[in-house]
């Protein structure tokens, strides 16, 4: 089966865009975030349900794409047109530690004038919130949605842990 329409699902750090740039580099096909469907203007303005689908559904009638997010409320379709699902499980104190290093990285950049997010401590916070609860069974949003939709429409997909197995399963992508 030649894979053309990729779903890459995992909280935030879990290495998503990272994982999507190595396979779009491998496989020569195009990489979309989510958040630039969610949001009219990066991470300020949302778009309306309305907007959003169509934008998204366009997307997914693409002959090939890479798709990657956190998102889990309004993905369904493009979870149903994929031919490979990719679940990010890494482990929280990784998370943690990629989401801080992310973070101070952003602070030196902005400190030098260079960095395009304005984030500050308290969105560094809602970061690590969100990472916490994309665990949580509670978190009606997060891994256990992300399963749900796999399971619920039975799409072929593969869950990864860490770098070596992430790297392992790029050896054998076609």
């Amino acid at each position: 089966m030649v894979t053309k329409k990729i779903f890459i699902l995992g909280t935030v750090g879990s290495g998503k865009s990272t994982l999507a740039k190595r396979i779009s580099n491998k496989l020569k096909i195009p990489t979309h975030d989510l958040d630039h469907i969610f949001f009219a203007k990066t991470f300020n303005k949302k778009r309306n349900e309305k907007s959003r689908d169509k934008k998204f559904k366009e997307l997914c009638k693409k002959k090939e794409w890479i798709i990657e997010g956190v998102y889990s409320t309004w993905i369904e379709y493009g979870i149903k047109k994929a031919d490979l699902v990719i679940l990010l499980k890494i482990p929280k104190k990784v998370l943690f530690w990629r989401i801080t290093k992310r973070t101070l990285k952003r602070e030196k950049s902005k400190k030098l004038g260079k960095e395009r997010y304005q984030e500050n401590f308290k969105d560094y916070l809602k970061l690590l919130r969100a990472t916490k609860n994309y665990y949580n069974k509670k978190f009606t949003r997060g891994y256990y949605k992300h399963k749900e939709l796999i399971n619920t429409n039975k799409i072929k997909f593969v869950a990864l842990k860490n770098n070596k197995q992430i790297n392992e399963f790029l050896k054998k992508l076609k």
